[in-house]
């Protein structure tokens, strides 16, 4: 647990770009004289979503676990396996002691610890009370972002909700998955009290109200608390505040970020900012070059997924560029399958990491599938779930969803998910809170052995080497 500490002087300096910072000495700093003002607490919360950003979080290690441990995304095959985590992740050979556990867990705790900060010092500030209470919602729908995380990936986790300022004392034993979650529900519940709407200015992108309202309906649908789920995501819906882009691809352009299609992203800062984003310069193949760029190859798409759309549905080709010996670049005849991601392009991208492509934690789209679901599970396919999961297919271009049962609709509202939701994030929890992941992956690739208990990831076993009241998850 070492790893996760960080003090509030690390706070006031792991953002870049926050100009209050360069006024004073770094060394005269203490978590007693930074939390001084507004700007102080602005700052701090700030950082408090800077680690979403990080390659150990949305700018890499989140969409390898999230992908490329399902059926959407595949390792090798022809393509690069020499990154052993990634390869491990893909096939499920993957152990505790893979590095991608690792970073997640450290980054995360670091995120949790800053709003921990925040919400303990930022009350005594004399400021502005709204404005107070809006950065403190900020904080604890941010540490409810963060363990939900965690809970979803790993099950119980140590709860920790005082900041931590010393390696003193950090010997802390696993909470259950039921007291994350009931922490994690207090929070959002907590965030949406006092968060705005929205936002104007370079403000849009942080935290709102219907934010939090769309992640308690995903926690709800996590615990299979349908009616509860049902009401948070028709909040979202009724409140006026978000809308779909009349055409899929609309979604994805840079010009339309923070749009009304986004419900929370991970926020880009392209042209040298250092601020941009990972997904244009991994996901892209190495034969793909970009203003002169080559990608990566990262996350390359399996021929499951690919075929799983129909040819008419135009969410496929904004999802996915199908390459071949004979396109523009050409694909090696050594690639056996040449599907990439290419939702995040950024065609004005002149490095990998530049790019400003928004990742979208939550989109509109996702609260009505998460909407329908929901109903249905609860009464069946009511014309409302209907009409929730139609507005999605008419846009991509196929017919409405009508006659079905229960189990039918269950099953079309899934893929409905893994189509327009791909590579967004959803797919692993899906499978998993579903109890499909098994035999997806087994579709997808009959040589892959997926057991049981990889319903979880293990707790990295370098934090179980430092502490001591750590237990592992069962099977590993």
């Amino acid at each position: 647990m070492k790893k996760i500490v960080i003090t509030s002087l690390l706070i006031a300096f792991s953002m870049s770009g926050c100009e209050v910072l360069n006024q004073t000495p770094e060394s005269s700093f203490t978590p007693e004289n930074f939390y001084r003002n507004a700007d102080d607490a602005k700052a701090a919360v700030s950082t408090v979503y800077d680690p979403l950003n990080s390659s150990n979080m949305y700018g890499q290690v989140m969409w390898i676990l999230q992908d490329q441990a399902t059926d959407d995304s595949e390792w090798g095959g022809g393509r690069s396996t020499a990154n052993q985590a990634k390869n491990d992740l893909d096939k499920h050979t993957f152990t505790p002691a893979t590095s991608t556990f690792q970073s997640l867990w450290t980054t995360v705790y670091q995120g949790i610890n800053r709003a921990n900060a925040v919400i303990e010092r930022v009350p005594p500030i004399a400021m502005d009370e709204a404005l107070k209470a809006r950065y403190i919602a900020e904080a604890k729908f941010m540490r409810g972002f963060y363990y939900f995380t965690l809970v979803r990936l790993f099950g119980g986790v140590p709860l920790m909700l005082k900041e931590t300022t010393s390696l003193n004392d950090l010997a802390v034993s696993r909470a259950s998955a039921d007291e994350v979650y009931n922490q994690v529900i207090q929070d959002f519940t907590e965030a949406e009290t006092a968060l705005p709407p929205s936002y104007t200015g370079a403000d849009r992108g942080r935290a709102t109200k219907g934010a939090a309202t769309a992640f308690l309906s995903k926690v709800y649908l996590t615990r299979k608390d349908w009616a509860k789920a049902a009401a948070k995501a028709k909040e979202v819906i009724d409140s006026g505040v978000y809308d779909l882009w009349a055409t899929f691809s609309e979604a994805f352009l840079i010009a339309n970020k923070n749009g009304k299609e986004a419900v929370f992203e991970m926020q880009a800062l392209g042209g040298g900012f250092g601020e941009g984003s990972l997904m244009q310069g991994y996901m892209r193949p190495p034969f793909d070059r970009v203003n002169g760029v080559a990608g990566f190859g990262d996350d390359p798409v399996t021929e499951n997924l690919y075929k799983a759309y129909r040819p008419e549905d135009k969410r496929r080709d904004v999802t996915i560029k199908m390459y071949s010996a004979t396109t523009t670049p050409a694909a090696p005849a050594s690639v056996v399958y040449p599907a990439y991601v290419y939702k995040y392009l950024d065609p004005s991208a002149t490095a990998n990491g530049e790019g400003s492509n928004n990742y979208p934690i939550i989109r509109y789209a996702d609260v009505l599938l998460m909407y329908a679901e929901a109903l249905n599970e609860l009464n069946g396919p009511t014309p409302e779930a209907y009409a929730a999961v139609n507005r999605l297919r008419r846009r991509a271009g196929l017919a409405d969803l009508a006659d079905m049962t229960k189990d039918q609709f269950r099953e079309a509202v899934l893929l409905e998910r893994r189509l327009e939701l791909a590579f967004e994030g959803h797919r692993w929890y899906d499978l998993a809170r579903t109890g499909r992941l098994i035999n997806a992956i087994k579709a997808q690739n009959p040589t892959i052995t997926v057991p049981a208990h990889h319903v979880l990831f293990p707790i990295p076993q370098s934090e179980i080497d430092v502490n001591s009241q750590l237990t592992q998850n069962p099977g590993y």
